[in-house]
């Protein structure tokens, strides 16, 4: 008897879904389907529906056993969404997570603006690049000429700030 027990091979659907999506980090099974970690996406199937979504779309990661949820919000999206997925309590899937999404997100501060509300700045990096979001709770009020001056000179005061 071995001290480490042999991972449990991978599905033949899971594989096909990742092999253009960079190197396999973690996958698991989850209450509808099964989840894989890679490099470059989190890769979901669920329901017989591959979902690929890159990390440089995720904000943040929590993890309550079983449950892990995933917030991503991409350049285009409004308002960001959050997808969950039930998991052995032993996953280390969670991991892998934590560390695409540490990866990915450089900075994530919230700012309340006078005349633009609440805006949320993210700088996320990819292979290539590092770069800046700008997410507003209040679209109208970032939309007005006096909202979209407030966000830019708050944008490059912490884009000098941290030196990004």
């Amino acid at each position: 008897m071995g001290w480490f027990k042999q991972a449990p091979a991978l599905p033949p659907e899971l594989a096909q879904a990742i092999s253009s999506h960079g190197r396999l980090l973690d996958w698991a099974s989850h209450s509808d389907g099964l989840i894989a970690i890679t490099k470059n996406s989190l890769v979901d199937i669920s329901g017989g529906v591959t979902t690929v979504t890159s990390w440089t779309d995720s904000l943040q990661a929590k993890w309550e056993p079983p449950q892990l949820t995933v917030i991503f919000q991409g350049q285009s999206d409004a308002k960001p969404s959050a997808r969950s997925w039930t998991l052995d309590a032993e996953s280390q899937l969670p991991r892998a997570v934590r560390d695409r999404v540490t990866s990915a997100v450089v900075v994530d501060r919230v700012f309340e603006l006078p005349n633009a509300g609440k805006v949320r700045f993210v700088a996320r990096r990819d292979e290539n690049r590092t770069y800046w979001s700008a997410i507003s709770d209040d679209l109208a009020a970032s939309q007005s000429e006096i909202g979209q001056e407030e966000i830019a000179k708050a944008l490059v005061e912490l884009r000098s700030s941290f030196g990004i």
